[in-house]
């Protein structure tokens, strides 16, 4: 229908180029209900949809990215770490305009016809978001509740590292002692070292599998490791009868079953004792890289290798640099404490370590969640 009202005009003024004579009252009109009809025609429901939402994923992505490296390093002074939930988000739109239109038609004028438009408008965009406060009993639950082993070996076997997972989710396997960051921390042991490097090893050639399963008495979830008896090159051989010497396995047993401790006393059962949200924060808080004033006026404790004087061979999980100054490509940058924190960009190990926090983080979550009170800002 718009089409046939410009074709109308159109025609209506290039008779009137050829005339030479005034604008007539038929050109008034088609000019009137073209306007009228682009006023009434305007939508930006569908139009907005794309760009909101992926708007809105990046704004949510990148504030959860700063939230949690803020946690972090809050973790590293001993403060109180907080979370803050969107919980919803309501974009609203409003537009209003008016349209103008005048003239007079004079047949004797000098002048001709004299022909005026005029249009005001305004646009408003306003979104409602809803933040959640993590707080209360269930908050508490989540951040104490260790990751169950089931939950981390499923992980394990969608592809993620054997060696990474364990490195930041568990803290003792069949005996075997993972580090512990903090103030009285310490370091890991070294055959907990030889431990990840033979199993990521054997996870490469397909030598170790998982398997999970349910119990139809208990609705319980089981999960069974399992160490391939096939031919293999003789060092993927010495590696697989190092894992089952370290944590103590039968030699002839191919499957074994997984559950949740520090040490097991049967040699077909391996004990993981796994760590919470609580304690991956602090570990990862252990690794930041914090000025030496802070140091030395006690508002931070020391690296574990220097205050221990032991120095561990496994690298650092996650590497978080500080400056006084604002960083340049960062992957997530935080001010805290007058100095900036940040991961650099082209640090792909720690970046990963930090995209996989939000899982980790998820796994220990099994009740439903408890809706605490919201607070709710409308922005400008």
């Amino acid at each position: 229908m718009m089409d046939w009202f410009g074709h109308q005009l159109k025609d209506c003024i290039n008779k009137k180029q050829v005339s030479g004579t005034g604008i007539s009252t038929r050109c008034l009109l088609l000019a009137g209900c073209i306007l009228v009809g682009f006023s009434g025609c305007a939508s930006f429901g569908p139009q907005s949809m794309d760009r909101d939402r992926f708007d809105y994923i990046n704004a949510i992505a990148s504030s959860w990215k700063q939230q949690t490296l803020l946690n972090i390093v809050k973790m590293r002074y001993a403060d109180t770490p907080i979370f803050l939930e969107v919980g919803q988000i309501i974009s609203g739109y409003q537009l209003e305009g008016t349209i103008a239109m005048g003239g007079s038609l004079s047949a004797s004028s000098a002048y001709g016809d004299i022909f005026s438009l005029g249009t005001t408008g305004r646009y408003t965009d306003r979104p409602t978001i809803t933040y959640t406060p993590m707080t209360g009993s269930h908050f508490m639950h989540v951040l104490l509740t260790p990751i169950p082993p089931p939950a981390l070996f499923m992980v394990i076997e969608q592809g993620w590292p054997v060696d990474l997972l364990f490195q930041i989710g568990v803290q003792k396997i069949n005996g075997v002692s993972n580090g512990m960051g903090g103030l009285r921390g310490y370091p890991p042991d070294p055959d907990f070292v030889r431990l990840l490097e033979a199993l990521q090893r054997l996870q490469a050639s397909r030598v170790i599998g998982l398997r999970v399963e349910m119990s139809q008495e208990s609705k319980q979830i089981g999960t069974i490791m399992t160490i391939s008896k096939k031919n293999l090159p003789l060092e993927i051989q010495a590696d697989r009868e190092l894992v089952r010497k370290l944590l103590g396995l039968r030699p002839d047993q191919q499957e074994f079953k997984i559950i949740y401790g520090g040490i097991s006393d049967k040699d077909d059962v391996i004990a993981v004792q796994t760590r919470s949200g609580l304690q991956i924060l602090k570990e990862l808080g252990a690794d930041v890289q914090v000025p030496s004033t802070h140091i030395a006026e006690r508002r931070t404790y020391p690296p574990v290798s220097e205050s221990s004087g032991i120095g561990s061979s496994l690298q650092p999980l996650l590497r978080i640099h500080a400056d006084k100054s604002r960083p340049i490509d960062v992957f997530a940058a935080v001010k805290y404490n007058d100095y900036w924190y940040w991961i650099d960009n082209r640090d792909f190990k720690s970046k990963g370590v930090f995209t996989f926090l939000m899982i980790i983080m998820t796994l220990a979550e099994k009740e439903e969640k408890i809706q605490p009170p919201i607070v709710t800002i409308q922005g400008n």
